[in-house]
C-alpha cells in the first residue's frame, strides 16, 4: 500500500509476462517506486500485461503518449515468447537496428562462461532506431533507453527498456536510469529517504498506528508499508528545496515513527532482523543453538544468513522425530505421553536441551503443525510453540496461531521466533 503527495513528472511502468498474471509475485513496482521517491519522484500508473505483442504495442504507445517517462520491465530475452523490444518498436514507429559491437559483447559473454551462444541470442543485439544501449554485468539481455522531445511541448520524453530479472534490473536502474531521470524531471529537487523495519505486528496493526504519518497528506512526503517475511517495511521519502530541508523533514519523520511504533522497530535500510539479533548477540557475547521441528531449519537458516553468523551461532538440531527430541534434547517420554509434541512444555524442554547439549548461551525451540494435515480440534493447523531458555532466566515459551500454506506457517514460526529473541535481548 502507498500513500505520497510528492510532485514530479509523470512516469509510468509497464511490467511485461504471463506469469505475472497468472500469480507471480511482482516486486519490481515497489522497488521502482522506493526508488523513485529518493528523488522526489513518483508513479502515476502501473500495468502488468502478457507476452502478446499487440497489447503490449497498443499499451507501450498509449503510455509513451501521455507520459514523461515510461519503464518497461521484461520481455529482454532471447526466446520466442521475448517480445518486448518488437512491440515497443512498433509503438513508436520506429525500426529495430542491429549492433554488430553489441553482439560482440553478448558472444564474449558466453566465451567468458565457456558455454554455446545459441543462435536466438542475436535477437538482444538489436536496438530501437535512436536508442542507447544500457550495460547488463549480470546477464546477457542489455537494457535500451531512448530520449525524445515531445512534438508540441519540446520537454524531454523517455522511454527505458529493463530486463525483468531483479538482479539484472536492479544494478541498470541505479546506474543507468535513476541519474538519468533526476537530470531530467527532478533538478533543483533534494530528497531524503528511510526505510524502517517492524517486526512482532502486522501489516495493518502497524498502518492504524502510523496514520498520524499517512493521513496528514503534506506536500513532498512520500511513504509505502509492505509486508513480508513475517516483518512490516515502512518506507517515507521527503522532498525539499535544499538538502538540509529534506534531511529536517525525515528526522521529524523517523521521530514519529519511533514514537507510534518505537517498540516494534528492529532497524533501518539494510538491516535485516537476523543481523539485528546478530549485532546484538555479538555485543553481548552471548551464543545461540536451536531446536527446530515443524520449520526444519527455516530459523537456523535465516540465523546464518547474517554475515559472520558463525561468531555466535553454535548450531541446530532438527527434531522431527519423538525419538529424536528425547535422545538428542533430553524431552521426557512423560511430557510427549500427556502433552505431546506440538505443547508448550515440549518446547522447553527442547530450548532447555539444545542450550545444554551445545554449551550455548540461548537456546531456542520451535515446535508447531505446518500442514496442511495433522491438525485436531484442541491443536489446529498454524499452532506453533516457540521456547526461549537464556541465561539467568526461566525458560519463557510462547503460543501462536498461523495462518496461510505449510510453507508460510513455516517461514512466519521462523520470524516470530526471531522477533521474539530479538525482543529478550534488546531489553536485556
Amino acid at each position: 500500500m502507498s500513500r505520497a503527495s510528492a510532485p514530479g513528472a509523470r512516469v509510468e511502468l509497464i511490467c511485461v509476462g504471463s506469469e505475472l498474471l497468472g500469480g507471480k509475485t511482482n516486486t519490481h513496482q515497489s522497488y521502482i517506486s522506493l526508488a523513485l521517491a529518493r528523488f522526489g519522484l513518483s508513479l502515476s500508473r502501473e500495468s502488468s500485461l502478457p507476452d502478446d505483442l499487440e497489447p503490449l504495442k497498443s499499451a507501450i504507445a498509449e503510455a509513451f503518449s501521455r507520459a514523461d517517462a515510461l519503464i518497461v520491465c521484461g520481455g529482454l530475452g532471447p526466446t520466442f515468447d521475448d517480445i518486448t523490444r518488437e512491440a515497443a518498436a512498433a509503438a513508436l514507429g520506429r525500426p529495430l537496428v542491429f549492433k554488430p559491437e553489441l553482439f560482440a559483447q553478448i558472444k564474449r559473454r558466453f566465451q567468458r562462461f565457456r558455454t554455446r551462444m545459441p543462435a536466438e541470442n542475436r535477437r538482444q543485439a538489436y536496438l530501437i532506431s535512436g536508442a542507447s544501449a544500457l550495460k547488463n554485468n549480470f546477464g546477457s539481455a542489455p537494457g535500451q533507453m531512448l530520449v525524445t522531445r515531445g512534438a508540441d511541448t519540446g520537454k524531454p520524453r523517455m522511454l527505458v527498456l529493463l530486463p525483468g530479472p531483479f538482479a539484472e534490473l536492479s544494478p541498470m536502474f541505479e546506474r543507468d536510469v535513476l541519474p538519468r531521470l533526476k537530470r531530467l524531471y527532478a533538478r533543483g529537487v533534494f530528497s531524503r529517504a528511510l526505510s524502517v523495519h517492524l517486526a512482532g505486528m502486522t501489516e495493518s496493526a502497524a498502518d492504524e498506528r502510523l496514520k498520524i504519518l499517512t493521513r496528514r497528506h503534506r506536500p513532498g512526503e512520500a511513504f509505502t508499508i509492505l509486508a513480508g517475511r513475517g516483518q512490516v517495511d515502512f518506507h517515507a521519502a521527503a522532498t525539499a528545496p535544499s538538502a538540509a530541508q529534506a534531511a529536517k523533514r525525515i528526522t521529524g519523520i523517523r521521530r514519529l515513527i519511533r514514537r507510534a511504533v518505537g517498540e516494534h522497530v528492529f532497524g533501518e535500510g539494510e538491516t535485516t532482523l537476523e543481523s539485528a539479533v546478530g549485532a546484538l548477540l555479538r555485543r553481548r557475547r552471548l551464543t545461540l543453538a536451536s531446536a527446530e521441528s515443524c520449520t526444519a531449519g527455516f530459523f537456523s537458516g535465516r540465523v546464518t544468513a547474517a554475515p559472520g553468523s558463525s561468531d555466535y551461532f553454535k548450531g541446530g538440531v532438527i527434531a522431527y522425530s519423538n525419538e529424536l527430541k528425547m535422545k538428542m534434547l533430553g524431552v521426557s517420554t512423560e511430557t510427549l505421553r500427556r502433552r505431546g509434541a506440538v505443547s508448550a512444555e515440549c518446547a522447553r524442554e527442547m530450548a532447555e536441551g539444545a542450550r545444554r547439549a551445545t554449551g550455548a548461551s540461548i537456546g531456542l525451540s520451535i515446535t508447531g503443525i505446518a500442514g496442511p494435515s495433522g491438525g485436531t480440534k484442541t491443536k489446529p493447523v498454524g499452532l506453533v510453540y516457540i521456547g526461549l531458555a537464556g541465561p539467568g532466566a526461566a525458560c519463557s515459551v510462547w503460543e501462536s496461531r498461523f495462518l496461510g500454506s505449510r510453507h508460510t506457517v513455516r517461514e512466519r514460526a521462523a520470524a516470530a521466533a526471531l522477533y521474539r529473541l530479538w525482543r529478550m535481548l534488546s531489553q536485556r
